[in-house]
């Protein structure tokens, strides 16, 4: 390879641009485990019919998840970029299905930075199920409908009207505007992925596709800044709440 006509398919402002939204939000989980010694931890109280306590123990497990998978969706999310900045851009054809092993790597990553995305979006809604005392079972709780049920409620302390309108505002690929409709565009490469067929496979059909363009890294990217940003706010939000209401002290005067 000529490294002098090399030009990589993602430039270093872009690059730039992606990591910046990736890093604008950080979850700073406060260890919310009541150490017992040894490095020993209460998990939980059983048949305590505290609401406080019980809350307490489920915040805790999802918010120790969600701060595992955020970096773990940060990580592929820049281990795609790695990638595609190995790409020759004069080399790139998105018309066929010859890939170099570094757009393949690139694609990988992608697919799994989608994947844990869509999961942040659900573990948000957790938060808020709990939180707002929805009561919706565990397994039936959908983010898009749980945000839809707050956005009706007028709830002040978060603007659900706004988060709303982000997730339901949709993409037009015949009048494709790059903030535009971001969520809906992450959600459809999400699903071309599950109920079709590789985002990295070019395919013509009745419904024509392209492979996922490098600018999908930027969307990916953008949303994950979204979600992070609610999560940090609810999180905040039950982390102040707790001590507000010195769940922790009622806890330890139990044991």
């Amino acid at each position: 390879m000529n490294k002098k006509n090399f030009v990589p398919l993602i430039s270093k402002n872009d690059k730039k641009i992606v990591l910046d939204l990736i890093n604008e939000y950080q979850i700073e989980i406060k260890n919310l485990y009541i150490q017992i010694g040894n490095k020993e931890y209460i998990s939980g109280i059983f048949g305590d019919k505290d609401d406080d306590v019980n809350n307490y123990f489920k915040y805790n497990h999802f918010i120790e998840s969600i701060n595992d998978l955020s970096q773990k969706t940060k990580i592929s999310i820049e281990k795609c970029l790695t990638a595609y900045q190995k790409v020759d851009s004069e080399k790139f054809n998105p018309m066929t299905n010859n890939l170099s092993n570094y757009e393949k790597k690139a694609y990988y990553y992608m697919e799994n930075a989608l994947f844990r995305e869509i999961i942040l979006w659900e573990s948000l809604a957790q938060l808020y199920n709990v939180y707002f005392c929805l009561k919706i079972n565990i397994e039936r709780v959908n983010y898009k409908k749980i945000i839809d049920i707050l956005s009706k409620r007028n709830e002040k302390i978060i603007n659900f009207k706004k988060i709303s309108m982000y997730i339901n505002e949709k993409y037009d690929i015949k009048k494709p505007v790059l903030d535009e409709g971001i969520h809906d565009f992450v959600c459809q490469l999400r699903n071309q992925m599950t109920h079709r067929y590789s985002i990295a496979i070019t395919s013509m059909s009745e419904n024509i596709n392209l492979r996922a363009m490098p600018d999908s890294i930027y969307k990916i990217a953008k949303d994950y800044n979204m979600v992070q940003k609610h999560l940090v706010e609810i999180i905040n939000i039950i982390i102040d709440n707790i001590l507000k209401k010195n769940v922790i002290d009622k806890i330890e005067s139990k044991l």
